[in-house]
């Protein structure tokens, strides 16, 4: 794990140029803590789940008890933040599996689809890895629903299930428009949580949709509100027309956002809604952890799909790392991820390059003496041991 992580700032173009013999290439740091055959030996048998875990309606069951155990242990320092959020992250890959999702016009075009839950500032508190709309994920009891609304509950089921009634009304949920749903933002609002997320066209009614004129200007919005659910329906005229849906935000009081404007070559204060300007502060809490992830890209890559989800434990436990840092340490200069891992790579390494066992020394004094191991002829003198062996049992103890 140290030389993953320190390959994540320290890159090379192989995997092998850290052994290289070329003292311009190879890093002397890594080939002192773990010769290049013993790493590559543990990277190829690593296992992260045993037979008897395998699951013939879960795709993911190979990494399945290593992300429980991760999830476990985020979970111990609670829900910290009241502002929570919900989005999907791609993880690069190219491996061949089933898994694999490609998405046209992302960044990340080809990889692993992940489903997060997380704080505003970046602290990932649950996750799935998506195994296709027919896979077992969600509540069972909501698998008529649409994907969006089992993959939300499905990651609020640790939450709902621990947090009192009393104060899951502190909390607000934000999602993307890939989720919401009016059906699923009443049914958070019964559950006692608030929900805030932007909505397609296709899933508003005909008569409840609002138009605006092709002539209205950047922060004209509109409003509606349903008596009987108490949901607020906000549409506004951005860069294009947006439509939020809100269980508890509405259009008051009016908040300003920063915008550039053609006319005046500059950007200029626009009054928005509540709703919008709350979605805008903490919707990007997924992303923000992605983006950290992303700085802690190793350059050791593997075939198999499961080293991609590896290697994403190690970036989010930095990442969440960081992020608990700089929220104890507030009035204190705020660290980044490189620093994290640079100490964490340190400490594994330093510890490796110590408890290194070095090849014993040998010389050969007396030619008369006789093995110690089998009484034949000696071959050598270990010096650490204090003893003659022959051939063949030299190498076997040492």
């Amino acid at each position: 794990m140290g030389i993953i992580i320190y390959s994540s700032f320290n890159k090379r173009k192989s995997q092998r140029d850290y052994w290289s013999t070329d003292p311009y290439l190879s890093s002397q740091i890594v080939s002192s803590a773990m010769s290049r055959d013993k790493f590559e030996s543990i990277k190829s048998k690593v296992k992260y789940s045993k037979l008897k875990d395998n699951h013939p309606n879960d795709r993911g069951w190979r990494v399945r008890a290593v992300m429980k155990l991760f999830q476990k242990n985020i979970l111990l320092f609670g829900y910290f933040r009241t502002a929570l959020s919900i989005d999907e992250m791609m993880v690069k890959s190219y491996a061949r599996t089933v898994l694999k999702q490609f998405i046209k016009g992302k960044p990340i075009r080809f990889g692993l689809k992940i489903f997060s839950l997380c704080t505003s500032d970046g602290f990932v508190l649950y996750f799935d890895l998506y195994c296709g709309k027919n896979s077992a994920i969600g509540d069972r009891v909501l698998n008529k629903c649409a994907m969006g609304s089992q993959v939300v509950m499905y990651l609020l089921k640790d939450f709902l299930h621990k947090t009192t009634l009393r104060n899951i009304s502190l909390y607000h949920l934000y999602f993307d428009n890939f989720f919401t749903s009016f059906d699923l933002v009443l049914h958070l609002k019964k559950r006692g949580l608030q929900s805030t997320g932007t909505i397609r066209e296709n899933r508003i009614k005909k008569d409840d949709k609002i138009v605006f004129d092709k002539k209205a200007t950047r922060g004209t919005y509109a409003v509606k509100n349903d008596k009987k659910s108490g949901i607020n329906y906000i549409s506004i005229i951005d860069s294009k027309q947006v439509s939020v849906a809100s269980s508890t935000a509405g259009v008051t009081s009016l908040l300003p956002c920063r915008r550039y404007s053609s006319e005046e070559h500059s950007k200029v204060e626009i009054p928005f809604p509540r709703a919008i300007h709350l979605y805008n502060k903490y919707m990007g809490g997924v992303d923000i952890h992605d983006m950290h992830c992303n700085n802690l890209l190793p350059c050791i890559r593997a075939k198999k799909w499961t080293w991609v989800i590896f290697v994403l434990l190690i970036q989010a436990a930095i990442t969440n790392s960081v992020v608990l840092f700089n929220a104890a340490n507030n009035e204190n200069k705020k660290e980044g991820t490189k620093a994290f891992a640079l100490s964490i790579s340190k400490y594994y390494l330093d510890a490796a390059i110590k408890n290194r066992k070095k090849p014993h020394e040998s010389k050969r004094i007396d030619k008369q003496a006789k093995c110690s191991s089998c009484s034949i002829k000696t071959y050598k003198f270990c010096s650490d041991c204090n003893l003659y062996f022959c051939k063949v049992c030299f190498p076997q103890s040492h």
